[in-house]
């Protein structure tokens, strides 16, 4: 396990422990031994027993006073909470970029799939998760609106791993190159309600893929 820098112990820790989870490299249901990772990480049990609490603010791990504490299980109505509020803010992006974009953008967002496309035949999860945050990064970017994608990134950590797991689906990263490609055409004809539709298509289809998930991988949902 990688050790944190030297910012503060807690949020070196805070950082270590949330990129593991959003990756599932901790699953949902792990457990988290205080000790063990204090051992890993090298530092004291108070800096770690900080990371966790502030992790658990986030929904991303469960503390139980006295019994133990774990990675959180999947909520499927968290998940729904978080993609509501991303879809809400993603909406509002894609009708001003749809009518203000500028070559350059469309560039940046070609590329992002031309790297989703080597991910999908190397079927790496992460580097494909990665060029997808890319691509919806820069339409929130290209209209002076960063600050709120980082909004999303910081407080949609359900949604990210449960969009990391469905990954695992059969056809899931191909539909969603698909899906990206048809939101670039209906940008470049500069057409509003069109890339909106496909835009929340695109983001709703989650909910049906969360279904088979739960079959799937019992043990990572709350029941």
């Amino acid at each position: 396990m990688e050790r944190p820098s030297r910012i503060t112990a807690s949020d070196g820790i805070f950082d270590i422990l949330r990129r593991q989870i959003l990756s599932l490299t901790l699953p949902p249901g792990e457990e988290l031994n205080i000790n063990f990772l204090a051992g890993e990480l090298g530092v004291s049990r108070s800096p770690v027993r900080d990371a966790l609490i502030k992790l658990s603010r986030d929904k991303l791990v469960d503390v139980f006073p006295q019994k133990g504490t774990r990675v959180a299980l999947l909520d499927v109505e968290r998940v729904e909470d978080e993609r509501f509020m991303r879809r809400s803010m993603e909406e509002a992006a894609v009708k001003i970029f749809a009518a203000s974009h500028h070559e350059d953008d469309m560039a940046i967002l070609r590329h992002a799939i031309a790297l989703q496309m080597k991910a999908m035949e190397k079927e790496d999860y992460l580097a494909f998760l990665e060029s997808d945050d890319a691509f919806h990064y820069q339409v929130f970017n290209a209209i002076g609106r960063s600050w709120c994608w980082d909004v999303i990134s910081t407080l949609c950590g359900n949604h990210h791993r449960i969009r990391l797991l469905s990954f695992r689906l059969e056809g899931v990263l191909g539909d969603i190159v698909a899906q990206h490609e048809r939101m670039m055409d209906a940008f470049g004809r500069r057409d509003v309600d069109e890339s909106c539709r496909l835009e929340n298509s695109h983001l709703s289809k989650l909910t049906d893929e969360t279904v088979v998930l739960r079959k799937k991988f019992p043990n990572y949902f709350i029941v």
